[in-house]
């Protein structure tokens, strides 16, 4: 009986990252978050293909071969949280949650890039394993991040 319970507990002990990490892909606001913070951790195109969307991802992935093919930059000249090319983000991120559906929606994150104002927001999309994933990123400007991935090369 004590070798059951020992069973039980190394299951629950195995399963616990499964069950602890669920929660943050089921709140879209986590989900942005972990997308801000990696993609300014590092380069924007590099942030885990695990917040995306497959559509997204795919975009992403192909940009970044390219750049690898090419050598240099291909249709993505800026940093998408800067929305430009310099600049450094000067004060904490601020998160909103806005739902269209029970499948989508978007988050809007504010924050500053040298003391200028700055509104990204992230169009999220419930996936079929019911987590939240970045589907798109409009820059400040107003610019779709996936729809310039997407178009063709020159």
């Amino acid at each position: 009986m004590r070798s059951a319970w020992a069973g039980i507990g190394m299951l629950g002990l195995l399963l616990a990252p499964a069950v602890q990490a669920a929660p943050a892909c089921g709140d879209p606001l986590a989900v942005a978050r972990a997308l801000f913070e990696a993609g300014t951790a590092a380069r924007f195109l590099d942030a885990p293909d695990t917040l995306l969307s497959t559509q997204f991802a795919t975009a992403m992935a192909d940009e970044r071969d390219c750049e690898e093919r090419e050598q240099g930059i291909c249709r993505l000249d800026y940093d998408p949280w800067l929305d430009g090319q310099d600049g450094e983000i000067d004060s904490d991120a601020a998160y909103r949650w806005q739902a269209r559906s029970a499948a989508a929606g978007t988050v809007e994150v504010r924050f500053s890039v040298w003391g200028e104002p700055r509104r990204t927001r992230l169009a999220m999309r419930r996936q079929d394993d019911g987590c939240w994933r970045v589907d798109d990123l409009v820059t400040d400007r107003g610019q779709s991040l996936r729809g310039i991935l997407e178009q063709p090369l020159p």
